[in-house]
């Protein structure tokens, strides 16, 4: 594929669309060339974002049950040695009321969310 001309990017974004897939070889070729052919990318992306979900927004509304966690991750402000973290669980009334509440405000659709709480999350075996 040659230096400056962009039909191999528009092949290869086209093949993309089609069929869902390209070899590494081809995923690092765009990337690399990404600047010479991303309106052509983002008008594709767009095009096939509407057609798969059309225009409408949806909003979850989420909804974080505990902020106990066991691991340390250091981007995380839920960390186990964030000593800062005022650590809390919601119980089932609790999780229901602010289901509830979400509703009232416009969401449809929640996410419960926690972190990786050791009460909560017991394994079995």
């Amino acid at each position: 594929m040659q230096e400056g001309d962009i039909s191999g990017e528009k092949k290869l974004i086209d093949k993309l669309r089609n069929e869902q897939k390209l070899s590494f070889d081809e995923y690092l070729f765009l990337i690399q060339n990404r600047e010479k052919c991303q309106e052509y990318l983002f008008k594709n992306s767009s095009e096939v974002r509407d057609k798969v979900y059309g225009k409408d927004i949806y909003i979850r509304g989420l909804i974080e049950f505990s902020n106990y966690c066991r691991n340390d991750c250091l981007y995380c402000g839920i960390r186990r040695s964030n000593n800062l973290a005022e650590r809390y669980r919601l119980n089932q009334e609790d999780i229901l009321e602010c289901a509830d509440q979400g509703y009232n405000l416009g969401f449809r659709t929640f996410v419960l969310q926690s972190g990786e709480d050791r009460i909560l999350y017991r394994r079995t075996s």
